[in-house]
């Protein structure tokens, strides 16, 4: 007979089903998506143990495969032959996925700072599997078992499967092991690390049956959630003992039970899942590093109503993420003897494909969150990116991000030159300032101080007043000349900057950036540290000073003789004027005038112009050489013409030009043509650019000259600011800035 009472229950049974059949319909994944990469973690630690801008991403690039096609021939079945169809297919090799290697040639990341996205620069990639042994490499495990009494005998499977996960823990892994119950979790290991893995597992031991069932519904999906909040979120708290890896991952063993809970179904796991993948715990979390977990789904099956048993089904399937790692598979009761290893090593195999991408990051923005992207160029099949990591906190405290300076080079420059007190000189390296000097300040550290590690930013008015200190101690230095690949300053005039004695004399810096309020490392082994001199003796000086000397010896010498002879006293008269007509005769008289052709009836022939004395040269009035007519001395070599500000450096022809900038060190010799732009297999100086044309651009050192011609590229060349004609040779001088679209170099001809 049928009851009234019993059809609102059944209704909504059915109405539930319904739902979550027509749910997953539409949230499947494609079957065969294009493959995708995803960011699983940015973590920020590299630069804080180095003192470099070096950015640490864990990044997974695969074609992800949906479940549902990889058990397609397990549905004409039914029972347990279905189940055990399912699993087979499902720990079958790249079930799920198909791994892809990352094209670091193709790859453009990026860091969005005031609106501008800005490319970070490629430094190294590495293989998760092979690097289990680097510091950080491991995975926080986060084991969730149901303890419920609906598990049946299959709870002794999952306690055998959470023990395989800890035993086979790397050196890096951490895990935290949680038991629950219908209604709470009610057992916690808290996370330990691998050293500390029997603490862990003997929680796995202690606990060696189910708990009474308190009702018949549960809300599974807000106890997962809830436990999988609690324990990420911990992470940032885990104490001295235990350090955080880069990757982390959660794994459910349960029957997937709710009974009529309406999140406990096929659907509810679609959001739970999201939420995962998301990273971040709880979802406005501003502390925490995002980190998307992947989660491993383990399906224990019971007996039960058909309409609970395919809600807990469809809940366990579409709780795995199987796009960023995650796993399903079903463990009937009684088989995790044989397949519990077999598990583990789909899941770690999965993992072991990922991939350790260290990047340069020059700027940052100027707050606790940051955005990155992640995009792929010109790569077949097309990859597509990541642009998830929008507004997160990746554990970075801008005002503690390291300025990125190019050490190696800047030493490299000064070697020759040393910095002295007084004297001028350049640090190289990729700033954000935009060519505005005024942000950029440099404090030498007195001989004999420690380092202000106050200058580092944690402590704003500490470091002011850290500042004020060097500056009254006159050991800041003058920003001259700033663009973003060098920095130009005038050491203060004190020898008090130096530090040792001769050829071993040094001398310590910071840089400040005083907008960004970044500095260069300031701690005792990350201070720039150049080559120094004591000031160099002053040839120049003593020269004019001589030189004067000598000028104010010949004016006296010139001034005296001249005098003396005005004054008469007993010298000899002055010359006579030299006449036209010949020497002078009789002293002062001129030479009787020769008798007239006429006789006397004709009147004389006039005198002639008188011949001017000839004139000393201004030169020589002040030290200079006379002139070739004065006093009969020889003529003088002519000076020599100035120099040409745009001929070959001191020296002869130039033997080779360095580029410099923010895409780093390039170098061209005579007799090779070197190409710029962003095809690798033509180009030596190689761009990753997207605004950088294949090729771009090509330069040539040509008769001590080097010149560059543009490719008729679509963003065009410009040295120092004016652009260039297409396929014309033109000259760079040195010291000029050229720019390939917007990527910018210094010039050095040497």
């Amino acid at each position: 007979m049928f009851h009234s009472s019993s059809f609102p229950r059944r209704l909504s049974l059915l109405w539930l089903t319904l739902a979550a059949l027509l749910s997953t319909a539409l949230a499947g994944r494609p079957a065969a998506a294009a493959p995708e990469a995803h960011i699983l973690r940015i973590d920020p630690r590299a630069s804080q143990e180095s003192g470099d801008p070096v950015l640490t991403s864990v990044v997974e690039v695969v074609q992800s495969k949906r479940v549902s096609d990889a058990i397609s021939d397990c549905a004409v079945q039914t029972g347990n032959a279905q189940f055990d169809c399912m699993s087979a297919a499902l720990e079958k090799p790249y079930a799920l996925y198909t791994p892809f290697p990352f094209p670091d040639q193709n790859a453009i990341f990026t860091v969005t700072v005031d609106g501008t996205d800005l490319p970070a620069k490629f430094l190294s990639k590495s293989n998760w599997g092979e690097s289990q042994r680097e510091p950080g490499v491991g995975t926080a495990w986060l084991i969730l078992v149901d303890a419920d009494r609906r598990m049946g005998a299959g709870f002794n499977d999952a306690r055998v499967l959470a023990m395989q996960f800890i035993n086979s823990m790397g050196p890096n892994d951490i895990v935290d092991v949680m038991f629950f119950n219908d209604r709470q979790v009610v057992k916690d290991s808290k996370w330990v690390s691998a050293a500390q893995k029997t603490t862990a597992a003997a929680l796995i031991n202690s606990v060696t049956s189910t708990y009474a069932s308190q009702g018949r519904n549960r809300s599974l999906a807000t106890i997962i959630k809830t436990a999988a909040t609690d324990g990420f979120k911990a992470l940032g708290n885990v104490g001295e003992g235990v350090k955080v890896p880069l990757h982390q991952a959660i794994v459910v063993l349960s029957d997937g039970f709710g009974g009529t809970d309406p999140m406990t179904t096929g659907p509810g796991a679609l959001q739970i899942a999201q939420y995962l993948s998301g990273g971040r715990f709880p979802e406005d979390n501003t502390a925490l590093p995002k980190a998307p977990v992947p989660i491993i789904s383990i399906y224990a099956p019971y007996s039960t109503y058909d309409e609970f048993k395919q809600n807990s089904l469809e809940f366990m399937q579409n709780l795995a993420n199987p796009e960023i790692g995650g796993f399903f598979t079903v463990l009937r009761p009684g088989q995790a003897d044989g397949r519990a290893a077999g598990i583990v090593s789909a899941v770690r195999t999965r993992f072991s494909k990922m991939n350790i991408i260290k990047w340069r990051v020059s700027c940052i923005a100027p707050t606790v969150t940051q955005t990155f992207k992640l995009v792929f160029n010109n790569v077949k099949p097309p990859i597509l990116g990541d642009n998830t990591f929008k507004d997160v906190p990746v554990g970075i405290d801008p005002t503690t991000w390291p300025l990125d300076i190019d050490v190696k080079y800047t030493q490299d420059r000064v070697k020759d030159n040393p910095v002295y007190p007084g004297g001028e000189f350049t640090v190289y390296g990729n700033f954000c300032w935009g060519g505005d000097k005024s942000r950029a300040e440099v404090y030498f550290l007195p001989s004999g101080q420690q380092a202000p590690a106050a200058l580092g930013g944690a402590d704003i008015d500490k470091a002011k007043r850290t500042q004020q200190q060097l500056i009254a101690m006159g050991m800041k230095g003058e920003s001259i000349e700033a663009s973003d690949t060098f920095v130009r300053f005038k050491a203060p005039d004190k020898d008090k900057i130096l530090q040792g004695a001769g050829a071993q004399a040094v001398t310590r810096l910071i840089i400040y950036d005083n907008k960004a309020r970044r500095t260069s490392g300031v701690t005792a082994d990350s201070l720039l540290q150049l080559k120094a001199q004591t000031a160099p003796f002053p040839i120049m000086i003593v020269l004019v000073g001589a030189f004067a000397a000598v000028v104010i010896a010949l004016l006296v010498i010139v001034t005296f003789r001249s005098g003396g002879r005005k004054r008469g006293g007993g010298g000899a008269p002055p010359p006579a004027p030299v006449m036209a007509g010949g020497a002078p005769y009789g002293g002062y008289a001129p030479p009787p005038a020769a008798p007239s052709p006429g006789g006397y009836g004709m009147a004389p022939a006039p005198p002639a112009a008188p011949v001017q004395p000839a004139p000393v040269s201004p030169e020589f009035m002040y030290g200079g050489a006379g002139s070739p007519a004065g006093f009969g001395g020889a003529a003088p070599v002519p000076a020599a013409a100035p120099p040409n500000p745009y001929a070959s450096p001191p020296g002869g022809m130039a033997s080779r030009a360095t580029l410099q900038g923010a895409a780093g060190v390039f170098t061209i010799i005579p007799g090779v043509e070197m190409r710029a732009g962003r095809d690798g297999a033509q180009c030596g100086i190689l761009l990753t650019e997207p605004r950088v044309s294949g090729v771009h651009a090509t330069l040539k050192i040509e008769n001590g000259q080097l010149l560059a011609r543009d490719e008729n590229s679509n963003n065009g060349t410009l040295v120092n600011g004016n652009r260039i004609p297409g396929g014309v040779w033109s000259p760079v001088p040195n010291g000029s800035l050229v720019r390939f679209g917007p990527v910018e170099f210094s010039v050095r001809l040497e």
